[in-house]
C-alpha cells in the first residue's frame, strides 16, 4: 500500500510571493513513484516564480505521464529522456534531483559540467564521504550552491512556537521517531538526514560521535531504535532515533528535545499539516509548508550567489555527510559482526 498522491498536497499558508522570476529549472524524477517528491518540488518551484521548463524520465511513458501530471495542476512543462538533450536545449539555471538515490551521483556529476545549481533529494549520495566533499567543493570552486532536501530544520518555528521557554542552548536530549516503509541499510539511508539535520539547527559546528549503538527488535527487525551522543566543542547531546513500522498513512513523524515534543499532524480530509505538544489542550501550530520552505531558501540562495558570483562551501552539508557515512559503517559492522 502506498499512501495517496494528495499527501504532499499544500496547505494553503505554503504558498509565498513569487521571487525567482527568470529562473529556469528543470526536474529529474518528476514522477511520483514510491512516494517521490518530484512533482511537488516541481509545483513549488513554479509558484516560487521560477520557469520549469522541462522533466526528465527514464523511458517515454513516464516522462510524457510526469509531464501529463504536471499539467493537470496548471503547469506546461516540456517531457525528456535524453538528459544531454535536456541541459543542451533548456540551459537550466537550477537542477532538482528527485531520483533514487542511486542515481544522484551521475546527475550531480552532469549538472555540474553544464553549471546548473542543484537541489538534490535526500540523502544526496550513496558514496563514501569524501566523495561528498569532492563534489560540493567542486560546487563552490564553480559559484554554484548544491543544496539538500533536508526539511526538518524549516519546522524549528514550529517547535518555539509551542514550547517557547525551552532553551534550545542548555538542552540535554534529543530523540526522533519515524515510520519509513523500507528495512535494513537503505531504512537508515532514507532517513538519519532527518535527525542530524535537526540536531545541527541547534548544535552547529564540528562534531563526534560517540557510544553509537544500534538495537532491533520484533518479526524482521521492524522496529529499531539508534543511540548516541552527539559532541560539540562544548556541549553533549544524547541522542536516539526511532524506527517504527507503522501501517498508518500519512506516517506518523515526532521529535522533542528534552520532554518537549513536536508531532506532524497530517489533516486526512485536505492533507494539511500542523503540530502539536502531545498534549490535550495543545493549539496546533500551522507553519509554511516545511518543504516549500526548504526549496525557496535554496532558491534565494541560487539568486544570491548569481549576484555575488560566489557560492561558500555549505560546511553544515559536508559535516552531515560525514556523520551519515559514519553511522552508516556502524550499523554495517552490528549486522555483520
Amino acid at each position: 500500500m502506498t499512501a495517496p498522491e494528495s499527501q504532499f498536497a499544500q496547505h494553503p499558508e505554503s504558498s509565498g510571493e513569487p521571487f525567482a522570476a527568470g529562473l529556469t529549472v528543470v526536474v529529474i524524477g518528476a514522477r511520483r513513484v514510491r512516494q517521490g517528491t518530484g512533482p511537488y518540488l516541481a509545483l513549488q518551484a513554479a509558484r516560487a516564480g521560477a520557469h520549469v521548463a522541462g522533466v526528465l524520465g527514464t523511458r517515454p511513458t513516464s516522462a510524457r505521464k510526469a509531464a501529463e501530471w504536471l499539467q493537470e495542476q496548471g503547469l506546461c512543462t516540456a517531457a525528456y529522456v535524453d538528459h544531454e538533450q535536456m541541459l543542451e536545449e533548456l540551459c537550466p539555471d537550477v537542477v532538482i534531483v528527485a531520483s533514487p538515490l542511486g542515481t544522484h551521483r551521475a546527475w550531480l556529476g552532469a549538472s555540474l559540467d553544464v553549471g546548473a545549481h542543484v537541489y538534490c533529494e535526500k540523502p544526496m549520495i550513496a558514496a563514501p564521504a569524501g566523495v561528498a566533499l569532492d563534489l560540493l567543493e567542486q560546487y563552490a570552486a564553480a559559484n554554484l550552491v548544491l543544496a539538500e532536501n533536508c526539511q526538518w530544520p524549516q519546522v524549528m518555528p514550529a517547535f518555539q512556537a509551542l514550547h517557547p521557554k525551552v532553551d534550545l542552548n542548555t538542552v540535554k536530549s534529543f530523540r526522533m521517531l519515524m515510520a519509513p516503509p523500507m528495512r535494513g541499510l537503505t531504512r537508515w539511508h532514507e532517513v538519519l538526514s532527518h535527525p542530524l539535520s535537526l540536531i545541527q539547527e541547534v548544535m552547529p559546528g564540528p562534531a563526534d560521535l560517540e557510544d553509537v549503538v544500534y538495537q532491533e527488535s520484533g518479526p524482521d527487525a521492524l522496529d529499531t531504535r539508534l543511540r548516541f551522543t552527539y559532541r560539540t566543542m562544548d556541549r553533549a547531546l544524547a541522542c536516539e532515533v526511532m524506527l517504527e513500522d507503522m501501517n498508518v498513512f500519512p506516517r506518523p513523524a515526532e521529535f522533542a528535545f528534552d520532554d518537549a515534543l513536536c508531532r506532524r499532524v497530517v489533516e486526512p480530509s485536505d492533507y494539511s499539516i500542523t503540530f502539536v505538544d502531545g498534549s490535550d489542550a495543545c493549539i496546533p501550530v500551522a507553519i509554511p509548508d516545511p518543504m516549500e520552505a526548504n526549496l525557496r531558501a535554496f532558491l534565494h540562495r541560487v539568486l544570491h550567489a548569481k549576484e555575488v558570483h560566489s557560492a561558500p562551501l555549505d560546511e553544515s552539508l559536508v559535516r552531515r555527510q560525514f556523520l551519515l557515512e559514519h553511522l552508516l559503517e556502524l550499523y554495517r559492522e552490528s549486522v555483520h559482526g
